[in-house]
């Protein structure tokens, strides 16, 4: 059997000659760098691509001077990172052509424009949105561009992506008032936390506290930080304090393990005893036993449609703001049921 002959690889030696230019300007023009005549720079690019020289990405960068890359800014303050969501927008990135890079660290303001600045991203997707947020603010001050998962207090001429959290609140109150309940607790992170007002724990509690109005029962709210052992022992604290509590309320999925073994810990069974409605991903709810009466967190659509937003800003097919705001769903499983009986 005779020697398979090697398939010789393109370099940029090769390039060069292909484009009757130096191997120094080839290499000025994969680096970006301004100092090439325009026609120049696309004979070159094009006898790059032609000889898949260089990855299909790397051309398009270079021919567009853009990075393709979008960062997705989630500081850990405030929630867990939701893989679902950040999954979801790599799969929208990935399909135009984009690259997502996932930043958890909090950044001051110098670091949050060097991403821009030095090309590490074409635009950027913000979560944990504060009621006021300083990145929304300095982002829109200098014209980059950026979408948000969540929204605040004043969303004039920003575009978005949200659950009405507040409105999915109502409809779990509402349902548990049909069902005979007068005293329901709700535990919630405090939305203000270390002098930050978080926009989703705002609306979220001001959805409880009006619904709680208008029904006539008394507003009963605890806030909690989420970490399993604080949850917990507010919760222990809260049903000792309201023993005649029939329902609790958890608007973030963190709270609802904590809500669940405090009351496995009293005897308490669920929902004979007590209701519990929670938040979660539509098939994670049928993992609990009973299953899990939930709001419906719509990680999945909210990341996606939010690349969507940002992405088809950067190509100019849409310079358009668009304000998604998602209504909510109950899903109604095993862990809500009539109101026991109270003294």
């Amino acid at each position: 059997m005779g020697r398979s002959a090697k398939i010789k690889k393109t370099t940029i030696v090769d390039i060069a000659q292909a484009s009757g230019v130096s191997v120094s300007t080839v290499s000025r023009i994969l680096n970006n760098k301004p100092d090439v005549a325009e026609d120049t720079r696309q004979r070159v690019l094009q006898i790059i691509e032609q000889h898949r020289f260089a990855p299909q990405i790397t051309w398009q960068q270079l021919r567009s001077g853009r990075s393709r890359f979008i960062s997705l800014h989630y500081p850990q303050d405030f929630n867990p990172t939701s893989h679902t969501i950040a999954t979801w927008a790599a799969l929208a990135c990935e399909s135009a052509g984009y690259s997502l890079n996932l930043i958890a660290s909090s950044l001051n303001e110098n670091a949050l424009l060097a991403v821009y600045r030095s090309g590490q991203a074409d635009g950027m997707i913000l979560l944990e949105i504060l009621t006021h947020d300083w990145r929304v603010e300095l982002l829109r001050e200098h014209g980059f561009p950026f979408v948000m998962i969540g929204r605040g207090a004043d969303n004039t001429g920003l575009s978005f992506v949200d659950l009405d959290i507040g409105t999915g609140v109502e409809q779990a109150i509402r349902y548990l008032y049909g069902l005979g309940h007068r005293a329901i607790g709700f535990v919630t992170v405090a939305p203000v936390l270390q002098e930050k007002e978080y926009g989703y724990a705002t609306w979220a509690l001001k959805g409880y506290e009006q619904t709680c109005r208008q029904l006539g029962i008394t507003c009963l709210w605890r806030a909690v930080d989420l970490k399993s052992d604080n949850v917990e022992n507010v919760t222990r604290g809260f049903l000792e304090e309201n023993p005649g509590l029939t329902a609790i309320v958890t608007p973030q999925g963190g709270g609802v393990p904590g809500v669940w073994r405090v009351a496995q810990a009293k005897g308490l069974r669920i929902p004979e005893d007590i209701s519990v409605v929670g938040l979660s991903d539509p098939s994670l709810g049928e993992y609990t036993t009973p299953p899990l009466t939930a709001i419906k967190f719509p990680a999945r659509e909210m990341g996606y449609r939010a690349a969507q937003i940002l992405i088809a800003h950067l190509e100019g097919t849409s310079d358009s703001v668009q304000q998604v705001l998602l209504p909510p769903e109950l899903l109604i499983r095993g862990t809500t049921g009539p109101a026991r009986a109270t003294s």
